[in-house]
Formats: C-alpha cells, sequence, structure tokens
C-alpha cells in the first residue's frame, strides 16, 4: 500500500478547532480537508457506492441498535485502512485528535469512522452522538466529500447548542461542501440532517476517551 504523504493541519485551524469546542462545543472548518486526501477519499466512497457495498445505517448500538427508515435513511461502510486514502485519512484525524487532547485535556483515545451516503431524500432527524455520561463517543468528526453542491440540493447538517429545545431553531445550517469538516461534542450538541435531493458523500467518525478500570483496556465493539 503506497503512502499519501500529507501537509499536517495548521495551527491557526487547529486553534480555531479547539477554540470553538471549548467555547460553543462545535466548529466547522470549511476547506479543511488536504486537497490530494479528499479526491482520493471521494474516489472510494464513490467506487464503494457502484458497487452497493453500502449497509443500511440504524440507530442506537449494540443492544439498543434498531433500524427505523422514519429517524435515519443512509447508508454506510466501515474504513478499515484497506486503501491508501482510508489509512491517510486515519493518520490525519491523528493529527486532530492530539491536538485537542493537548489543547482540552478530554483524554480522546479510540476512532472509528465509516463513509456516509444519503441518497435522494436520505435525512436524519435530530439527535445526539451519544447520551451523556456514556463516554462511548465524547468529540464527532463529520468530512464532507462532494462535489459542486448547492442549497438547493438540501442536505446541510443542521445544528443546535447545547441544552436548546425542541422547538429552537438551528444556529446553522452547513451545506456539505467538498472538504468541509464539522466537529462537535457527542453528548451535549443536537443535530439533523435535512433531507438531501442529490446524493450526498460524507465521512462520519467519532472518538470516545479510555473507559478502561484495573488495566483492562475497552476496545471498541
Amino acid at each position: 500500500m503506497t503512502a499519501m504523504p500529507l501537509p499536517p493541519p495548521g495551527d491557526n485551524r487547529l486553534g480555531a478547532i479547539t477554540d470553538d469546542l471549548a467555547q460553543k462545543g462545535w466548529s466547522w472548518q470549511p476547506g479543511f480537508l488536504p486537497d490530494a486526501l479528499y479526491r482520493a477519499l471521494r474516489e472510494d466512497v464513490l467506487a464503494i457506492d457502484a458497487e452497493d457495498e453500502l449497509e443500511l445505517a440504524g440507530v442506537g448500538r449494540d443492544d439498543a441498535f434498531l433500524l427505523d427508515r422514519s429517524i435515519r435513511r443512509s447508508r454506510i461502510a466501515w474504513m478499515d485502512r484497506s486503501t491508501p486514502a482510508q489509512a491517510a485519512f486515519l493518520d490525519w484525524a491523528e493529527t486532530l485528535r492530539e491536538a485537542i487532547n493537548r489543547t482540552l485535556m478530554i483524554g480522546l483515545f479510540e476512532f472509528e469512522a465509516c463513509f456516509a451516503v444519503y441518497r435522494p431524500g436520505g435525512f436524519y432527524d435530530r439527535h445526539l452522538d451519544s447520551f451523556e455520561g456514556a463516554k462511548n463517543r465524547v468529540v464527532s468528526l463529520v468530512v464532507y466529500l462532494n462535489e459542486d453542491w448547492k442549497a438547493e440540493d438540501g442536505g446541510a447538517l443542521l445544528v443546535w447548542p447545547e441544552g436548546a429545545g425542541e422547538e429552537a431553531e438551528p444556529v446553522a445550517a452547513l451545506l456539505p461542501e467538498g472538504a468541509g469538516v464539522a466537529l462537535m461534542l457527542s453528548e451535549t450538541i443536537p443535530h439533523a440532517v435535512a433531507a438531501t435531493r442529490a446524493t450526498r458523500y460524507a465521512i462520519a467518525a467519532w472518538w470516545r476517551v479510555n473507559p478502561s478500570v484495573y488495566g483492562r483496556v475497552d476496545p471498541l465493539s
């Protein structure tokens, strides 16, 4: 597997991300993914979609997992370093983990990521990525792999502030523009994916802390 050399994220962008997470719980960074990585990952997800190697996405984990098309309508494929693009992305994400841990000292430990494809009509209702205190997901990362996305294509990431009631309006509607990156605190920032009118390509990923006790490592299931 040929390595893909990438420039590290700049200190100014990393500082903006950690400041945003500390102050409001979420951050939007347009054009943050390196161009070579964006194009390689887009090729990967287009190939996976064309070969129909995607599974229906559900809600919840383990015994609470549920396929509910009234809440979430998308398809996913888990990343496993099987291509140079996936390996490079996971290495790039590690630089983010180190920067967030160094500045915010929240102990991000393990990482999981999947390609997420929303075909026309796809959506995901308002939700949190983790229940408070569960620590199975602490910081969420979303990376967009679309080209020439327009407002009329729909599919915006809707973001609410911590504690916002169900009747509250979102404070942001982020178009899934190529190479754009969103981060948010998984336990506290409600968000949703508005219905899309075009096929919407992204990576959805999460870091969690290590709940190990007595020297026992608790890996991702």
